[in-house]
């Protein structure tokens, strides 16, 4: 998996929020945060010079996938449309070895 399969996995994720009036301020608020802190790992990603991963940007990476994987839980049962767009960001992210 590369990096621009999880951007291009975050745009359906915003494309499909903004199309879609069902889902709650909070749980819209979790997915634009989770968003914001996925795009600032890619773009630490993206300028760093080094192959390896660092110890915080796994830890991060981490971070990321669980809450992915806990905000799909909760998208599986109440916007079952969206979980599958999220489900595909934590696999990418789990994935990608950051």
């Amino acid at each position: 998996m590369s990096i621009d399969n999880i951007k291009t996995s975050l745009e359906k994720l915003r494309s499909t929020l903004e199309s879609s009036g069902t889902v709650d301020s909070e749980l819209k608020g979790l997915l634009q945060s989770l968003d914001a802190d996925i795009q600032e790992l890619l773009k630490s990603t993206e300028a760093a010079t080094s192959t390896t991963a660092s110890a915080p940007a796994s830890d991060l990476r981490s971070a990321l996938i669980e809450r992915a994987q806990g905000i799909s839980a909760r998208l599986a049962v109440r916007h079952p449309h969206l979980q599958p767009v999220l489900r595909e960001i934590a696999d990418t992210l789990t994935n990608m070895g950051i």
